[in-house]
């Protein structure tokens, strides 16, 4: 009877953890994607591949990138898909709640010889609960929002990284509390609405400046040939831990 008890609920565990992961592939699936335009979605496919578990491979029509795939999403339910192939040139990635940035990555192709790294980032406001409920943070993604110039970020050229990109503290984004109800309203639904409807001014509301993306450009250059590409990633940073 013992023996039996606890195959059940061995069996309850494992069936629970499928069911999460993925309820949080399918999250990770139908999240919408903008750099300038959000039609600017990578058109993506991805291959069997029979590389290294830490490696993966991001495929262009003209450059390869490789890098180590840890703290990374990309809503796929084959975890020995290694290969990320677009036609376009900007593929997009989610990172895992703890995410560290500092991802090394190598160029496949050695005729080009220069590498230039820039990088910018994308502010949204985020509104807090008092709520109980799973994710205290309500990112209001199609409102009003930030986005930095590019900086050149520094690389060393035997060891390139995405390395992490500076963020201001304040940002030029306006509105008054009126125009935050009904954005609140909008994207997070009555309870929130509810939970700031007598809130007076934005600095007594529970606002927060979230950090959604970051975006880095590669240029890579052909010095024999003068041939110049530029090739975009995207990283979303996740909501909550």
């Amino acid at each position: 009877m013992k023996i039996t008890l606890k195959i059940l609920m061995l069996c309850f565990l494992l069936f629970s953890c499928e069911k999460a992961t993925k309820s949080i592939n399918k999250n990770l699936n139908d999240k919408e994607v903008s750099i300038e335009q959000e039609e600017n979605l990578a058109s993506t496919k991805k291959e069997i591949a029979g590389n290294s578990k830490d490696d993966m491979k991001i495929k262009f029509s003209d450059l390869t990138i490789s890098m180590k795939d840890y703290d990374l999403s990309w809503g796929d339910e084959h975890p020995n898909d290694r290969i990320y192939e677009t036609k376009q040139d900007t593929v997009f990635f989610t990172l895992d709640p703890g995410y560290m940035l500092d991802q090394p990555f190598k160029i496949q192709e050695s005729a080009f010889d220069e590498i230039e790294l820039y990088g910018q980032y994308e502010i949204k406001i985020g509104m807090n609960t008092h709520q109980d409920v799973e994710e205290s943070l309500c990112v209001l993604e199609k409102w009003k929002g930030y986005t930095s110039k590019w900086s050149k970020l520094k690389i060393d050229r035997e060891d390139m990284k995405f390395v992490y990109i500076e963020s201001k503290t304040d940002y030029p984004i306006n509105f008054t509390i009126e125009e935050l109800k009904l954005a609140v309203e909008k994207h997070c639904g009555p309870e929130w609405s509810n939970e700031i409807k007598n809130v007076e001014s934005v600095d007594k509301s529970l606002i927060t400046f979230f950090l959604t993306k970051y975006v880095y450009k590669i240029k890579a250059k052909n010095s024999q040939t003068n041939k110049v590409i530029e090739k975009c990633i995207v990283f979303y940073t996740p909501t909550s831990c």
